[in-house]
């Protein structure tokens, strides 16, 4: 090879050297700005599809789901996601494969609800735009807040370059996703014959006995010296905690229960207040099979109204003993339909908010009118707010204690009002509007049956529904 040839080669060589390194600069300002990924379909159904960069939205929103749970799992949110092996992958991948499947999945779900709206005509209304207008105001305003633009902000909390286009565009699919599921769950219905078929197959999910029950620890029984040091050695205290379950067992009835349970709480560290408080609180259940635990189930299944059993072996820290009230049978109570506005505790320090708003619908003849309209304006309830903060068909059990406890009140009759204080959440003004015409078992089955045809259209619609991983794994993580 002559000098003038070599010189050739070597100048060529140069310029590809150039070229490539320029392509590799374009390359990456295109995946930085997330154009790449907007070119590209990682998740299509017949009608609709998920870019990548709309799946990184989607795997943002799954990993902030996620975040509040990762500490227990080990996880590390300082580091990448896909460095960190994940247990609940039987293929040994990372945090970011598990991540990414479950955002496959939920994206899966939504596209085919969404043909399934497609197919019923479904659009996006003018009151739909807005709501999705609204969205982007808030985020834009929480972006402002923290002094960031919203296409910055959203980059930040995403990890990946998503914009406020591609939340848009999100957010309009999951729109038409819910308005999709909300008609497909409100025209399933069921005859009482089918209701009544559906019981007689499962009757573990829906028949069950009324049990008092209360749970003994052994740290309840310690002794301590002058200067409050224990005393007790924990076999001790093993061994009273068993005791006290078995004295309780000798009981008869319910009243029988509750007095022994009283005189031996008065053995422990307990105080009187406390002590009423545990006797009233003794738990009276309704309990099915399944939520048992097979030991007591078998008892409790088998046995006569007014035998006992207690739980715990000699040395363990925890004893239970419950009584059988009530033989198996399918719940009858009917269910209850409740308005409430929530002052939450993060936003209010103390019910003054509640009194003034219940004193303005008191003003107003506690009218259901103002109700709503009070309830669209103050509550910080977003699953009722947009309702009139109407509950309908509520069970026993679902609410948090208090709220429970005053629905469900043996007194409570239709249009009583309060304001009900609960620790969890804050004040609530709450309005009762009567029974529902549904007992307790034919909801639950009800609500078993819908949930098999939804799951079943569903999975018949995700058929076609296509899925490029390597579009996906293409994110950050």
């Amino acid at each position: 090879m002559n000098e003038k040839t070599k010189s050739l080669l070597i100048k060529v060589a140069v310029v590809v050297a150039a070229v490539l390194v320029i392509g590799l600069v374009v390359y990456n300002n295109l995946f930085t700005s997330g154009a790449l990924q907007r070119s590209q379909t990682a998740v299509a159904s017949e009608h609709f599809s998920v870019d990548g960069m709309m799946f990184g939205y989607f795997y943002g929103t799954q990993y902030q789901n996620y975040s509040s749970v990762f500490n227990y799992l080990g996880v590390q949110t300082g580091t990448s996601m896909k460095s960190q092996a994940c247990p609940y992958m039987s293929d040994g991948g990372s945090w970011f494969d598990y991540l990414v499947s479950s955002t496959r999945d939920y994206v899966k779900n939504m596209l085919a609800l969404c043909e399934i709206g497609y197919q019923n005509g479904n659009t996006l209304t003018a009151e739909d735009k807005k709501t999705v207008d609204d969205s982007i105001a808030a985020l834009e305003e929480s972006a402002s807040g923290y002094g960031y633009s919203a296409n910055n902000y959203l980059r930040m909390v995403m990890g990946n370059p998503v914009s406020v286009k591609d939340a848009r565009k999100c957010m309009e699919l999951t729109t038409l996703a819910q308005k999709a599921y909300n008609q497909i769950m409100d025209s399933l219905s069921y005859t009482d014959e089918q209701l009544d078929a559906y019981a007689a197959e499962n009757e573990d999910t829906l028949v069950g006995v009324d049990l008092l029950s209360y749970s003994f620890n052994a740290t309840s029984f310690r002794k301590y010296d002058a200067d409050s040091n224990p005393t007790s050695t924990s076999e001790e205290e093993s061994a009273a905690a068993k005791e006290a379950a078995e004295t309780v067992a000798k009981a008869t009835d319910a009243a029988g229960f509750e007095s022994a349970l009283r005189e031996v709480l008065k053995g422990t560290d307990m105080t009187d207040e406390d002590i009423d408080t545990a006797v009233a609180s003794t738990s009276r259940i309704h309990a099915l099979k399944t939520s048992l635990g097979e030991e007591v189930s078998d008892w409790a299944f088998s046995a006569s109204v007014g035998n006992t059993k207690t739980t715990g072996e000699e040395g363990d820290t925890s004893f239970g003993v419950y009584m059988l009230t009530r033989k198996p049978y399918r719940d009858e109570t009917k269910t209850r339909n409740v308005r409430h506005i929530l002052f939450t505790k993060e936003t209010y320090a103390d019910s003054s908010k509640a009194d003034e708003v219940y004193a303005e619908w008191e003003a107003a003849g506690f009218s259901v009118d103002k109700f709503v309209e009070l309830a669209a304006q103050y509550s910080e309830d977003p699953g009722s707010k947009d309702k009139g903060g109407l509950y309908e068909d509520v069970t026993p059990g679902s609410m948090v204690s208090e709220f429970n406890d005053w629905l469900f009140d043996s007194a409570r009759k239709p249009g009583d009002h309060a304001i009900v204080e609960t620790s969890d959440y804050g004040w609530h003004i709450m309005y009762y509007e009567g029974e529902s015409d549904k007992v307790v078992w034919r909801l639950t089955a009800e609500s078993a049956l819908k949930n098999e045809d939804y799951n079943a259209l569903v999975e018949q619609n995700e058929t076609n529904i296509t899925f490029n991983e390597k579009v996906a794994k293409k994110l950050n993580g």
